[in-house]
């Protein structure tokens, strides 16, 4: 038995190279596990979209959808190709008994062989394969479109959850704000308490206020989180990681007029585009239906090969074929009723969506409108209350107004800043609502 040492620099490299290779599968299998979100991430609004487009499984159906209606596509082209088959047989012939008195009781035992190839190609069926074929074009049409329209649904999805957590995000951070203030009071109240220059009724109103604006503060961060929830939920990633976004809930005026959102909706709408391609793809069907009432016109040829001895027989066909059905029990005439309602119900669906886009469109641009307007009376309304705050509550400090005013004045500061942070999410709601209307992602 021979035993084989290795020397201690050649083990020590193969325990390096072993070391590496193992690292180098760690790496690799944690990248493709790396998972879409990393604890503590700060995701802007695109990264946010673009995991939606990515992880959507409605989406990803209808991309399969999409694939098999451009298979359909080929299908249907290859109704003005030629087909061709090949055909073989083999025929083992054995009497299982046999009259040796008749001559011909031998023609029971033969082996049979025949090969042939065989071609044929529609000359002429009154426009029936091209019919099918523009169908199958349409439907391939309304498929993209349903698609793109899908995604656009997303993305307003994405970015309404978004808007939503700001506003929750802003939401809270005020009524944090709000608690601080109150104790800053409070803490105020106690001490002129002690000092014997205020009675123990603004402590205990100071408490209330107190107790009144923590109660607010939970139920702001209740709403935060149902909020993270929300957008976690419109990414397609249920229990993700903790994570932040970026702040862009500031204004920045949208121009825009009612025709140009209309206008584009009519051109880009994909919803509207996969009706109208559904509606072509049944008035081709409606021209199949009348075509199939026609004959249709087929050239064939073959060479065949038979026999059972070699060399075979050999030989040749071609010809012409026009078949036409003569009486099918009123099940043709049927079917081009079918198709004409079914175009009629089309056109009717597109004419309905057309009106929803005009309403969708009136109202998101009221709504930017209004958001717009409510945001300039709010930052006034803001500056306002700020105002009226820093004078009432020096004018507690100083002995001269009640625990009532400081407190009514900061319910004014505390609504004031919250009918600008709610203007502010319409004004980017009603935004990404237009963009929705006329079709953009």
């Amino acid at each position: 038995m021979t035993v084989v040492t290795i020397p201690p620099r050649d083990s020590q490299m193969r325990n390096a190279l072993l070391s590496l290779t193992f690292s180098c599968l760690a790496v690799s299998a944690s990248r493709a596990a790396e998972p879409a979100i990393q604890p503590g991430d700060t995701l802007p609004l695109e990264r946010c979209i673009a995991i939606a487009l990515e992880n959507d499984p409605d989406l990803k159906g209808k991309a399969y959808s999409a694939e098999a209606a451009g298979a359909r596509v080929e299908q249907a082209r290859a109704g003005f190709l030629p087909t061709a088959a090949v055909k073989a047989a083999y025929v083992k012939n054995e009497a299982v008994s046999r009259n040796t008195a008749d001559p011909y009781s031998n023609i029971n035992t033969y082996d049979m062989k025949s090969a042939g190839i065989t071609a044929n190609q529609l000359l002429f069926d009154f426009g029936k394969a091209n019919a099918s074929y523009k169908s199958s074009q349409a439907g391939l049409a309304s498929a993209k479109a349903d698609r793109e329209s899908l995604a656009v649904d997303i993305v307003n999805g994405v970015r309404r959850a978004y808007y939503q957590v700001l506003n929750a995000r802003r939401t809270r951070e005020l009524r944090e704000a709000m608690v601080a203030q109150y104790q800053q009071h409070l803490s105020a109240a106690q001490i002129q308490l002690t000092a014997g220059t205020k009675p123990k009724y603004d402590v205990i109103r100071a408490q209330t206020d107190l107790s009144s604006a923590q109660l607010e503060l939970i139920k702001a961060d209740n709403g935060l989180q149902i909020a993270r929830a929300q957008l976690s939920n419109a990414m397609n990633l249920p229990g993700a990681p903790a994570f932040e976004i970026v702040d862009n809930l500031s204004f920045s005026k949208y121009e825009t007029a009612l025709d140009a959102i209309l206008n584009a909706a009519y051109a880009r709408r994909q919803d509207l585009q996969s009706l109208a391609a559904q509606a072509e793809a049944l008035e081709r069907d409606l021209r199949y239906a009348k075509s199939d009432l026609y004959p249709a016109l087929y050239a064939s040829a073959g060479y065949d090969f038979a026999g059972s001895r070699s060399p075979l027989s050999q030989g040749w066909n071609a010809g012409a074929n026009l078949s036409m059905d003569v009486f099918s029990g009123f099940r043709k005439a049927a079917k081009v009723r079918e198709s004409e309602n079914n175009v009629l119900a089309a056109k009717t669906r597109l004419e309905s969506l057309k009106l929803k886009i005009s309403l969708d469109a009136q109202q998101a641009f009221l709504n930017l409108g209004q958001a717009g307007k409510a945001i300039e009376t709010a930052t006034l309304q803001v500056a306002q209350a700020q105002e009226n705050f820093d004078i009432v509550n020096a004018r507690y400090s100083a002995g001269i107004s009640s625990p009532v005013e400081v407190t009514d004045s900061l319910v004014l500061l505390s609504n004031a800043r919250l009918n600008l942070i709610s203007a502010l999410y319409d004004y980017k709601v009603a935004q990404a609502d237009i963009e929705k209307t006329m079709g953009n992602r």
